[in-house]
């Protein structure tokens, strides 16, 4: 089975890493790529992960949250294996080389240093396109400060408590108190990105038990927070997908050993089970309101949050220039006798 998510957003604080501890919160030994734009290090990740998926292995995909077309890192769970791109703004190290991990130089097949004109050129486009990132998140930030303005005001802490009550009790009559807490993975549930606003709801469509918790008057968030940490206390492992605006904000809580998962009302998932939260903010009339208000908020950020998307497809298209100045220097046929033998290592 493939698996795709993200580990990385471009959110209201800038660019958001989720990547600590990727590979190791596994017990995988982590393949840390090196090398420059347009030098092959996405490309080595997907050739491993096809030889895997051939050899009929689980294979899990994280998704670069500037550019979804391109891979940000992999994982082989059965083998023990990781690999991730180690280059801004995701940097990563091993703890310890060559105990939990090491560097694969994909660099090393690319003539440096360059030319003069093309070096002048890389300033040039680098400038550039890390300027369009920087207006995205603005306005991305402006998305978030629009809808918090708007918003009608929070719910009391007595209707919140209702709320997670309501989770933590459906978790309850799911699955029986452990002595071990269980193991907590981080995600993110989408990414604001050159092609717009993506979500993955894959691993969510395949769950038995899908449950869509109301968020109209913005009690989903604090419920799912209170049954992370019940469900921590009944299951072995709990997959928490957050917003890529705002990494506070969860927007799902995946049970993989019950096949359950628990998704906030604004992400659209076929034939889920709808939780009333609403109902728990008031009579009818308020709750009424309070949707009307939460739903203007939205409409408002989106406005901005649509605009990021232009920006970062406009960077988009520079970073692709600047690959493309790479490109005439790199030597590819040594590239793929180095991925060849990377696959022979891996599956030996």
């Amino acid at each position: 089975m493939e698996t795709s998510y993200f580990l990385g957003a471009n959110s209201a604080r800038g660019f958001c890493s989720l990547y600590e501890g990727f590979g190791s919160a596994r017990g995988a030994y982590l393949s840390i790529i090196k090398g420059g734009p347009g030098t092959g290090k996405s490309g080595l990740m997907r050739a491993i992960g096809s030889e895997a998926v051939h050899r009929g292995y689980d294979v899990e995909y994280v998704l670069c949250s500037g550019d979804p077309d391109s891979l940000d890192g992999l994982l082989i769970p059965a083998l023990g294996r990781a690999w991730c791109d180690g280059t801004a703004p995701h940097v990563s190290e091993p703890a310890a080389f060559g105990v939990d991990g090491e560097y694969l130089n994909v660099g090393q097949f690319c003539r440096t240093p360059l030319p003069e004109a093309e070096r002048q050129r890389v300033l040039s486009l680098s400038g550039a396109y890390k300027g369009r990132y920087a207006h995205a998140y603005a306005l991305l930030a402006a998305a978030r400060e629009t809808e918090r303005a708007i918003s009608p005001a929070p719910c009391s802490p007595v209707e919140q408590e209702r709320a997670g009550e309501v989770l933590r009790a459906l978790c309850g009559r799911l699955a029986p108190p452990q002595l071990e807490k269980g193991v907590l993975l981080r995600r993110f549930a989408g990414a604001i990105s050159c092609r717009g606003v993506l979500r993955l709801s894959e691993s969510f469509e395949r769950c038995k038990l899908i449950y869509c918790c109301e968020d109209g008057c913005g009690l989903a968030g604090g419920a799912l927070r209170m049954l992370r940490d019940e469900a921590l206390g009944r299951t072995a492992l709990v997959i928490e997908y957050l917003s890529p605006l705002d990494a506070s904000t969860i927007d799902a809580l995946l049970l993989p050993e019950l096949s359950a998962v628990f998704v906030r009302g604004s992400l659209a998932v076929p034939h889920a089970r709808r939780i009333a939260l609403d109902r728990l903010a008031g009579d009818l009339e308020s709750v009424k309101q309070r949707r009307r208000e939460k739903r203007a908020a939205r409409r408002e950020a989106e406005r901005y949050i649509q605009a990021a998307c232009g920006a970062l497809s406009e960077a988009k298209a520079l970073h692709d220039e600047l690959e493309a100045v790479y490109k005439p220097f790199m030597d590819y046929a040594a590239l793929d006798a180095f991925t060849a033998r990377e696959i022979r290592r891996v599956f030996a």
